[in-house]
């Protein structure tokens, strides 16, 4: 009994680890490895004391899932309560998504899912749905900001380097010169521009739908966008930055110069 109660023990702390690791893959929140471990840690220990505790199954789903509460909370790092809230709301879907999984996977292979054999192996079915879940996840992702113009996307000034989103923007035909204009909001520029603070900017002109204005401006030293997965770098483009906040979803506004011949559904671009 001994070793039951350890496969127990091991097997919730490693599938609460990877059910907690995948939500915040999924919703690309801020956590910490030692945070995860040690609510891991914590559902191990709520997952070998509840089945002690005398409680109606009602009670004991009620109970579980302001456990989760407190885990989610505890292992990220969020910016708002909604962020909070959507993470809480996926591990929920995840555990129930993988628990009811892998029932059915042993009822179907004709496996007693409550045996010692069958706890002690639970770990690798789960990795493997879990991995399933994620990157269809992903891919779905992908897949839906690709259709609506959005793209990762790296930009490199002076060395420093930050991941972003970037829109595409079919109606910005701004150019510095020779160079596409790039626009970003003030934030993402405080972020860049640290190693560039002690050299001047310039200023550019530029048109907009209100007028025109005078913008801060300087070259990069590369863009990169992913699409389908895929690295494509630019180096002559410049970053403008405005006050003006942009639209929800993105970071950056891109130039459609960096995506000629329309290549998006091609799965390739021209520089």
């Amino acid at each position: 009994m001994t070793v039951y109660i350890e496969y127990v023990i091991i097997d919730n702390l490693v599938i609460d680890y990877m059910l907690l690791k995948a939500t915040f893959a999924i919703t690309g929140s801020n956590c910490s490895k030692t945070w995860l471990f040690l609510c891991a840690v914590l559902g191990a220990g709520f997952a070998l004391i509840l089945p002690l505790m005398n409680f109606n199954s009602l009670l004991v789903t009620l109970i579980k899932i302001v456990f989760g509460l407190l885990l989610v909370v505890i292992a990220g790092k969020y910016k708002s309560v909604k962020e909070y809230y959507i993470n809480f709301l996926i591990f929920i879907l995840l555990t129930f998504a993988v628990g009811g999984s892998v029932i059915g996977i042993y009822s179907m292979l004709g496996i007693n899912y409550s045996s010692e054999v069958s706890i002690a192996l639970m770990v690798m079915p789960v990795y493997v749905i879990i991995k399933i879940i994620v990157s269809v996840v992903k891919f779905i992702y992908k897949r839906k900001n690709v259709m609506t113009g959005v793209f990762e996307t790296e930009i490199t000034i002076e060395n420093v380097t930050k991941k972003c989103k970037g829109f595409l923007d079919t109606g910005n035909g701004l150019y510095d010169g020779d160079s596409p204009v790039i626009i970003c909001g003030m934030k993402l520029a405080k972020e860049l521009l640290v190693n560039a603070l002690t050299k001047p900017l310039k200023r550019i002109t530029v048109n907009t739908a209100t007028g025109q204005s005078m913008m801060f401006a300087i070259k990069t030293q590369s863009v990169k966008i992913y699409i389908w997965n895929k690295e494509h770098i630019f180096n002559n483009v410049t970053l403008c930055v405005t006050k003006n906040p942009l639209g929800v979803g993105y970071d950056v506004i891109l130039h459609p110069a960096l995506f000629k011949e329309n290549c998006v559904d091609k799965r390739k671009i021209s520089a």
